[in-house]
């Protein structure tokens, strides 16, 4: 019903009005995830209103977290990437006239940034910040800082990931973001089984294909086969249509591990 409300010549009024109710929040929430990719869909500017819907919802954090990663990776894949529309870094160093707005500008571009694997310019734009700003920050936007020191190998970035994991909980969102800055690292401690420990915690449904993705990383890490075979199999098997750049990465993680097999044999045999 509330959906219908697009359509409609009041309806934009008449969402404002749901999307600041509390038992009308999560199907509004959903309706303006409709209207904004709409926007992106039309290769038009969508930042600035995705942020400005967020803050008349009186958003929290896991609730911007959630929005702005699905809008993140939508306009990634339509060629509309939020980089493109979000501009300066106050968003980043400052707290702004409205807290909501500022943090939602900050999820998507460091979101969009995640996507990329630009570690290294989040990690430059968050150390712009002042430390009276830091300490405000929420906790996915530390999660993200975390990603960027995994993914980095940088020192320091599973203490960081550990006070993230502390602070945030089970948050899917966190953990989808440290999980990923874990198996995007290169020579971590302990690497390998890190990322099968956090892929254990019950935050992750067990069909997750992002999850098992990383866990037959993981195991090929380990050079166990068959094991990571069974992963990216049911990576492959869990993972919804029209996802072609998803679905080439499982198929390449799946040659390299077959290659490993053969790799293995081959000294065996030698």
């Amino acid at each position: 019903m509330i959906r219908g409300l697009l359509d409609r010549p009041s309806g934009y009024s008449a969402l404002s009005i749901a999307v600041a109710r509390d038992d009308l929040r999560e199907a509004a929430l959903a309706a303006v995830r409709t209207l904004v990719e709409r926007e992106i869909d039309a290769g038009r500017p969508w930042t600035g209103e995705a942020a400005r819907w967020l803050s008349r919802a009186h958003a929290d954090w896991p609730t911007s977290a959630t929005l702005a990663n699905h809008l993140a990776w939508y306009a990634r894949s339509r060629r509309n990437s939020a980089l493109l529309h979000i501009t300066g870094t106050d968003h980043l160093t400052q707290p702004g006239t409205d807290r909501i707005h500022t943090q939602a500008l900050r999820h998507l571009h460091l979101v969009a940034l995640r996507y990329d694997f630009r570690c290294r310019t989040i990690t430059r734009l968050l150390d712009q910040a002042p430390d009276h700003e830091r300490v405000r920050w929420d906790p996915y936007t530390r999660a993200l800082g975390a990603f960027a020191l995994l993914g980095r190998a940088a020192r320091g970035a599973l203490d960081a990931m550990d006070r993230s994991l502390a602070e945030a909980d089970d948050n899917p969102q966190v953990c989808h973001a440290l999980l990923h800055g874990l198996w995007l690292g290169d020579g971590l401690p302990d690497q390998a089984e890190r990322i099968l420990e956090m892929a254990a915690w019950p935050t992750f449904d067990d069909g997750d294909p992002i999850m098992l993705f990383r866990t037959a990383t993981a195991w090929r890490m380990l050079g166990r086969r068959a094991e990571a075979l069974t992963a990216i199999d049911s990576a492959l098997e869990a993972l919804g249509p029209n996802q072609p750049e998803v679905h080439a990465d499982f198929v390449r993680e799946r040659a390299l591990i077959t290659a490993l097999a053969r790799k293995s044999q081959h000294d065996q045999e030698h």
